[in-house]
């Protein structure tokens, strides 16, 4: 999928690639990969605030599978 541009505040652009949603959050250069299933990708898009659902849904079920934040360039 390509990268689908967002109104977020807090995120630029994502998209849905191998099993992971990757997210260029705003002013920066750099995107991470978290682990997602396609119900919560369709939750993570219909999101009144992307920013809330990333920090208080999706943060939360990558850690709990052993994710660990590492940021990959563009």
């Amino acid at each position: 999928m390509d990268w689908q541009l967002c109104t977020s505040a807090a995120i630029d652009r994502y998209r849905l690639r191998s099993g992971a949603l990757e997210i260029v959050f705003a002013d920066s250069d750099e995107y991470y990969a978290f682990p997602c299933s396609e119900m919560l990708y369709e939750e993570f898009v219909v999101a009144p605030s992307k920013g809330r659902f990333v920090n208080g849904v999706l943060k939360p079920h990558a850690e709990a599978q052993g994710w660990t934040p590492t940021p990959k360039p563009l």
